[in-house]
């Protein structure tokens, strides 16, 4: 694709800020934001936009956890949903590099300065998005010190599963719209020689904790805000909007883990519904014949297709609790309401997700 002028890297330095979206959560931050400012790479400005229902615990958190440093400080409180929260702290950005960890991204030392890396590299700015890896253990001393929590035994083997799962689902990606639609999108842009070098390589999308964005890329289209609340697959459909500018890519000498505290979720149907719905919602506004092509377009289409089922077929395994068997219903439900996105315009498309949401959460 063609770059503009505004698009080239003057710079071989770059500068970072940080922005979190919080709610409820300041032992999180207590936690997180200390390795955040504490990193060989500090951002030069920290955003924290928070939609608590009582922000002062969490402005004494955050005011806390960043004695010593001498960056930029920002914190508001807001509406919640974790699209308008990103823009609202997007607005605030100045540094020509983005990162947006989750309040319970657990950042190694380097983490920051080795995506910074990639980005530094790249003087034509052929790299739109760099995430980092998701770490399977917390950096440092898990048992004292800064670090002085457990994770629960249940906790520890669900990791552990993850990355077995993530490596099966890597020889089956037919089955997952979402990375055969990312592969396309990343194969319109040429890949660096130099790439190897920072050890980078691209990657089908980015998942929210672990991101970072060109900020004149993710300044383009923002977050969608038509995904409520806390917007499950934002994060996928930022990163596509981003591989309309180049390639997303993962720096895998850079390491992020994801604490996941506990905080409220959607209740089973509403859960059911954005599993299936958002993805729809997702694939469609991205797989487009004029973005990838009416062949490629109609292949990840013909995938979603087939995905629909599979993905409420799996919530059957829920059926023996209360919250799986409303989570079934919401998936059902979002599958039966996933016909009307398909016949949606592309203008329309936003429109009819949020009556979907709206009339089938109901």
């Amino acid at each position: 694709m063609a770059q503009s002028p505004g698009d080239r890297v003057a710079a071989t330095h770059l500068e970072y800020d940080a922005v979190i979206a919080t709610r409820n959560r300041p032992d999180a931050l207590a936690l997180s934001l200390p390795l955040l400012v504490g990193q060989t790479r500090p951002p030069r400005r920290l955003i924290v936009i928070d939609s608590s229902d009582d922000h002062a615990p969490v402005a004494a958190a955050v005011a806390k956890s960043v004695t010593g440093w001498n960056g930029d400080l920002v914190i508001e409180h807001s509406a919640k949903g974790l699209p308008l929260q990103r823009n609202r702290g997007l607005a605030h950005v100045t540094a020509p590099v983005v990162l947006f960890p989750d309040d319970d991204s657990l950042l190694y030392p380097d983490a920051a300065e080795q995506i910074l890396a990639v980005y530094e590299r790249d003087r034509d700015a052929a790299i739109a998005a760099v995430c980092a890896l998701e770490a399977m253990e917390p950096p440092g001393d898990a048992s004292a010190g800064a670090f002085s929590y457990v994770v629960a035994d249940a906790e520890t083997r669900k990791r552990r599963f993850r990355g077995v799962q993530g490596r099966i689902e890597r020889k089956f990606t037919w089955l997952k719209p979402a990375k055969i639609l990312g592969r396309h999108l990343n194969a319109r842009h040429a890949v660096p020689e130099w790439l190897g070098e920072v050890e980078a390589r691209p990657v089908e999308y980015m998942t929210g904790f672990r991101m970072s964005f060109r900020t004149h890329t993710i300044r383009r289209t923002g977050f969608d805000e038509a995904l409520r609340d806390y917007g499950l697959y934002e994060d996928i459909d930022a990163s596509f909007s981003a591989g309309e500018s180049g390639l997303v890519v993962a720096a895998w000498r850079s390491k992020i883990y994801h604490h996941r505290f506990p905080g409220a979720r959607a209740n089973g149907r509403a859960l059911g519904m954005i599993e299936v719905l958002n993805m729809v919602y997702v694939i469609l506004k991205h797989a487009t014949p004029e973005r990838l092509g009416t062949r490629q377009a109609g292949l990840v289409r013909r995938r979603l297709a087939g995905f629909v089922p599979l993905r409420v077929a799996a919530d059957l395994v829920g059926v023996g609790s209360a919250f799986g068997r409303q989570r079934l219903i919401g998936a059902a439900t979002a599958a039966l309401w996933s016909g009307r996105l398909w016949r949606a315009a592309g203008d329309t498309l936003a429109d009819v997700y949020r009556t979907a949401m709206s009339r089938g959460a109901s």
